[in-house]
């Protein structure tokens, strides 16, 4: 469990600002719970991901536990993280993907540990949407704590009508440290029925029209 304390003080002050050219919004939270209004958990590194939803990484990419404390030019935990979080090296890749069009994301975020200016974060959505933000850029700042243990901050980014499917967490250098992925989807539990399911409902409305258009006839002759 996280020891971060939650402060709604804090959640008033959150600074709102936007990424020129990139079409989407960033809010920058001080603690990292509760979540913004809206999402849910997706990967939180302890947990089964979210039903809809795959985390890959390649070799350079690893989740570690917060509870090891500061590995010295490798990896620092995000502040008060004492549970599992992801840590992407030099050269790292880690990818959230929404594996079916109902999890696509109207607005996502996670918990931001020790930003670096060789930090990248990239959107990919539907219809070619694409914006990659690097550095500061990420948590929305002309400047920031680069490289700063003690700094840690939820990062939220709303797509206004863009539909995303895909996150990459990419760095040059050691380390990109984050953890508790969280987000929105345009289909809040929308369910799309299958294609035996269509074909029940017809036939079950073509029953009920047929028993109405009977007994208006059998109405008709009495």
């Amino acid at each position: 469990m996280r020891t971060l304390s939650v402060s709604f003080a804090a959640l008033a002050a959150a600074l709102v600002v936007s990424a020129p050219a990139q079409a989407l919004t960033i809010t920058q939270y001080m603690s990292d719970q509760p979540l913004p209004l809206g999402q849910t958990m997706i990967e939180d590194f302890d947990n089964p991901i979210a039903a809809g939803f795959s985390f890959t990484q390649n070799q350079n990419a690893f989740v570690r536990s917060g509870a090891l404390g500061l590995w010295s030019g490798v990896s620092a935990p995000p502040p008060g993280t004492t549970s599992n979080y992801e840590t992407v090296r030099a050269n790292g890749r880690a990818t959230l993907a929404a594996i079916t069009p109902l999890k696509r994301l109207t607005s996502f975020s996670f918990y931001l540990g020790s930003p670096d200016s060789y930090n990248t974060v990239k959107f990919y959505g539907d219809n070619g949407y694409q914006a990659t933000l690097a550095g500061a850029a990420i948590w929305g700042a002309n400047t920031g704590a680069n490289g700063n243990q003690g700094w840690g901050r939820r990062v939220s980014y709303d797509f206004g009508a863009e539909r995303i499917h895909t996150v990459e967490f990419l760095s040059s250098g050691n380390s990109f440290e984050f953890d508790s992925l969280a987000g929105a989807t345009a289909n809040m539990g929308t369910a799309v029925p299958e294609p035996s399911t269509w074909a029940m409902m017809i036939l079950g409305f073509g029953t009920v029209g047929y028993l109405i258009r009977r007994r208006r006839v059998s109405a008709a002759i009495a």
